[in-house]
């Protein structure tokens, strides 16, 4: 029986601190990463707003700061490109209120389809090495960004900043 409680405790504590934000981080065991001092923008055209697109680059340039890192305009050791994915995901439910027996439906009934609209957001961020033109580090966070109508431009930064400081939390990686 006490198991069984500190099972469902545990359960309970543990959906109750869940958060929508996944993110992950590889990088190539052979790179550098004390070599790199200085990083430029790569634009990757992926065709993202001009607001988001700054947002983006003045978070990340804000968090790469932090971890020593000096913006130049161009030649930096590292290039920086961002890949976001901000939309929305459209889900439809459907409700019968109709009842049966055996095969097919009998008696009355209505179907009622429900449509929401889910935000999402995905942002991939790639550090190149811009001398071997090679992919050293990736980082890929999702979570709610973009598309929540209710969300001032400061929770949307805020926001934004949480995904960056997640995401470069063990940058430089350990060899």
């Amino acid at each position: 029986m006490k198991r069984i409680l500190a099972l469902l405790l545990g359960a309970v504590l543990g959906a109750g601190g869940c958060s929508t934000l996944s993110v992950s981080t590889d990088f190539d065991k052979t790179a550098d990463f004390a070599a790199y001092k200085t990083f430029s923008w790569k634009d990757t055209g992926d065709g993202i707003d001009s607001i988001w697109n700054k947002r983006i680059q003045g978070v990340f340039s804000d968090t790469l700061a932090a971890k020593g890192l000096k913006q130049v305009d161009t030649g930096g050791d590292v290039w920086i490109a961002a890949h976001p994915r901000l939309s929305s995901q459209t889900q439809v439910n459907y409700y019968n209120t109709g009842w049966g027996y055996g095969y097919g439906w009998y008696g009355g009934g209505m179907t009622t389809a429900v449509v929401s609209q889910i935000p999402v957001g995905t942002v991939i961020i790639d550090l190149v090495d811009a001398k071997k033109k090679e992919l050293v580090w990736r980082g890929v966070a999702s979570d709610t960004l973009n598309t929540d109508p209710s969300r001032s431009n400061e929770d949307r930064e805020k926001k934004l900043r949480s995904v960056a400081a997640e995401m470069f939390a063990g940058y430089p990686p350990k060899k």
